[in-house]
């Protein structure tokens, strides 16, 4: 009897042994994820102007933007472009206009920034912080400086997206 333990014992560790090492789990981009998840529609806008030696003003934008475009859609593209749609309101067309370009998107690293390139205003990549990015709601930061009249200007833009 011990010796079929035995025997039985050593098959089963042998038919263990040849197990194939499993491949590890893919990791996910939790915040690539998110993104991809939705179509984004703007809820909020905000410009925060700052002079040096002067103290900050805070401009709520969202409520100056037409109604007609503030139901407006983005859509990121698991291709790294990004979709612009007019919302369930058309705005006007006024004569020819031409077409939204799709813009592009990446994010760093860690997932902390996400570049914007707007083809059509300008072509060059804009860093956003991300703030919050959940299930229902995206929020970034574009911090710039400018210079005008010889003083040096720091904006910042803050966007708020809630998921379609």
């Amino acid at each position: 009897m011990k010796k079929i333990f035995f025997l039985l014992s050593i098959t089963a560790l042998s038919l263990s042994a040849c197990k194939k090492d499993s491949e590890p789990l893919p990791t996910t981009d939790v915040r690539t994820s998110l993104l991809l998840a939705h179509d984004w529609k703007l809820a909020a806008q905000s410009v925060t102007y700052h002079r040096e030696g002067s103290n900050a003003v805070v401009q709520e934008v969202y409520s100056s933007i037409q109604p007609c475009s503030q139901d407006d859609v983005t859509k990121f593209n698991a291709d790294k472009t990004i979709a612009y749609g007019e919302g369930a309101t058309a705005c006007p067309k006024y004569g020819e206009m031409a077409p939204v370009e799709p813009g592009s998107w990446y994010f760093n690293d860690d997932q902390t920034t996400l570049y914007i390139n707007q083809h059509q205003l300008r072509d060059a990549d804009e860093a956003y912080q991300v703030l919050v990015l959940t299930e229902q709601t995206l929020q970034i930061r574009h911090v710039y400086t400018y210079r005008m009249n010889n003083r040096d200007y720091t904006g910042t833009e803050d966007y708020t997206y809630t998921a379609l």
